[in-house]
């Protein structure tokens, strides 16, 4: 036998053998179809505030000063 059959042979074996691999995984773990598509939220989101009657609207940062040093830097070549 010359080396491309041999090669040939190989490479379709190898597609066979990771083809019944992958049935035999995907048979191996079943599908649940009453299984949860989100988990549970553990504390709800915050309730809506009302807009002011004044007409503007007052935002907090979400973003808050720690004492840790910067994680960022810059670099000069």
């Amino acid at each position: 036998m010359n080396r491309e059959l041999l090669l040939r042979l190989g490479a379709a074996a190898a597609t066979v053998l990771a083809v019944l691999g992958s049935v035999g995984y995907v048979a191996g773990h079943p599908k649940y179809s009453d299984a949860p598509l989100q988990p549970p939220v553990v504390q709800p989101s915050p309730t809506i505030v009302p807009i002011p009657s004044g007409g503007r609207l007052h935002l907090q940062p979400a973003v808050r000063a720690t004492q840790l040093p910067a994680v960022t830097g810059t670099h000069v070549s």
